[in-house]
Order: C-alpha cells, then structure tokens, then sequence
C-alpha cells in the first residue's frame, strides 16, 4: 500500500501543471509521470530524488515562435525548488528525465536519450542546419535539499548546463533551444 500524497507533493503536481499550460504544452501525448522518494527511505545505496513532469511531442516550432528553455532552483530554508523548460529534438530519440545526487551536495538533472549525443552539440540556430522536424517539450519540478552546491544538467553524459549555488539567490540559467543532435 503506497503512502498517501503530501500536501507538498500534490502542490508540486498542480504547479507543474500549471507551469506546463503557460509554456504551451496543449495535447500532453504522454502522461505526467510522478517518482517517489521519501527521505526515510533514501538510504545510502539509493541515490534517484522524486521528479515530477510533464512529455509532449510537437512539430518544430515556426520562425515566428520564441521559446527559451530554463532551468530555475530557489531556495525555500527547508529544501530547494527546482524547475525546468526544455525541448529537444525527436531525432534524439525517447528521452526520460532522471535527478540523482552525484556526491555529497551535488545533484544532476539527466535527460537520457536513447540516440547518440555528443558533445559536439548544435544549441540552436535555423532548421536546416540539423535534423530536427519536431521536438519532445519536458516541462517538470523536483524538491532537492537547501544545502545543494552545485546542479549539473547533462544530456546522457554530456554536460549541458552547471549551476553552482550563490548564497540565496534564486538561479535561472538558459538550455538550449532546442537541444539537438549535430
């Protein structure tokens, strides 16, 4: 029998609802996915924090179309809140999103692709310069502890985007947009 949901965790289901309708996630082909985590039971050989998100599949956006794609942690004095808009291109693949804790207060948002990546990655530009008819949107949230130092965001093992904690400033870094196989 599983536990019953929190108020926190149901608020952070509603939020990224929330946030998924304003960045334009019309027709979610996919379900929102909910992975669980409690902290008593996150022991030490159980690394993977609870992530919650949201997968649809669109065409590639119109020249007329602007969108950014972010990553956002903010700390709260209890744990940190953690968002992120990302696209990338279908030519990658099935992507699934995974938060993980490195070492100590280190954590990686890892967007696995089941196609190649390389490091060598287009961040950009016009349509014709990669393969890239449509995009996978991921729009999701996860709670991780106030002390984080540093959050990487990688694309299988390739390094996207680093944040390293700066007092109690909330950070907002830009991804690529969208990320795409070269």
């Amino acid at each position: 029998m599983s536990p019953p949901v929190s108020r926190r965790e149901v608020l952070a289901v509603s939020s990224i609802a929330g946030i998924g309708c304003l960045a334009g996630c019309h027709g979610w082909t996919s379900s929102v996915a909910l992975s669980r985590s409690d902290e008593s039971e996150t022991d030490e050989g159980d690394d993977s924090l609870g992530l919650v998100y949201s997968k649809s599949r669109t065409s590639f956006p119109s020249e007329g179309e602007t969108h950014s794609g972010w990553v956002h942690i903010v700390s709260d004095g209890e744990s940190a809140d953690l968002t992120f808009d990302v696209r990338l291109c279908s030519e990658l693949g099935d992507v699934e999103p995974e938060l993980t804790r490195s070492v100590a207060n280190e954590f990686v948002l890892r967007f696995t692709v089941t196609s190649g990546f390389s490091s060598e990655t287009s961040s950009g530009g016009k349509t014709g310069e990669s393969r890239c008819g449509s995009v996978t949107h991921l729009v999701g949230g996860a709670d991780v502890p106030s002390d984080w130092e540093t959050l990487t965001v990688a694309v299988n093992d390739v390094e996207i985007q680093t944040i390293e904690r700066s007092g109690t400033m909330p950070e907002l870094r830009p991804l690529p947009d969208p990320v795409r196989p070269r």
